[in-house]
């Protein structure tokens, strides 16, 4: 016998990805062009060009670093999907793609520009990991919890690794993947504690 809600949830899930991802692989093809229009550029948000604070998440700094974010977000979404729904992917890419430029334009004032998804990543991860630990008791759960905050200890205190720095084309914003997770914990704990 099928599960008809689990083959539900991944359908969602999957469309999720393609609704994530799809506007990444179309703005690839513009190049640069599209980068330097959609990045979030701290002086251009604060002349009023707030919206790339949301369009920033789509640009990347070459297909490497594309690769690397899509890779991650099916992880991430295939992952937390099960535990979140589709309305509850949706609710933490949005508070994930609000909390990212806004933390970097308040609390990391020097920060000049950023582009990616690893913001939304882990704040899809975070919401995933943390719903399915308070609704759930899921023990996959933990571990996707743990595994989480193994990484950001890690960033904390040694930052990215200079390995990926090279491969993807630039510095990594660490800073970023903290206030993607603040918004995925918030989307957690907006989220009703059962189905």
């Amino acid at each position: 016998m099928v599960d008809h809600t689990a083959r539900h949830e991944l359908v969602l899930s999957l469309l999720v990805l393609i609704a994530l991802a799809l506007p990444a692989f179309i703005l690839a093809l513009f190049g640069n062009e599209a980068v330097e229009t959609l990045r979030y550029e701290r002086s251009a948000m604060t002349e009023g060009n707030w919206w790339r604070g949301l369009t920033c998440h789509w640009v990347h700094l070459g297909t490497a670093h594309l690769a690397l974010n899509l890779a991650g977000l099916a992880v991430a979404v295939l992952i937390a999907g099960q535990w979140l729904g589709g309305g509850g992917l949706l609710l933490a890419t949005l508070l994930g793609a609000a909390m990212v430029p806004a933390g970097l334009y308040v609390l990391d004032s020097h920060l000049d520009w950023y582009v990616g998804l690893s913001g939304l990543i882990h704040a899809i991860w975070a919401a995933g990991a943390l719903r399915g630990v308070l609704a759930y008791r899921s023990l996959a759960a933990w571990a996707f919890l743990g595994l989480l905050a193994v990484k950001t200890i890690a960033e904390i205190q040694a930052g990215a690794h200079p390995a990926l720095a090279e491969l993807i084309g630039g510095a990594v914003i660490v800073q970023a993947h903290w206030y993607g997770a603040a918004g995925g914990v918030l989307a957690a704990v907006l989220l009703p504690r059962s189905h």
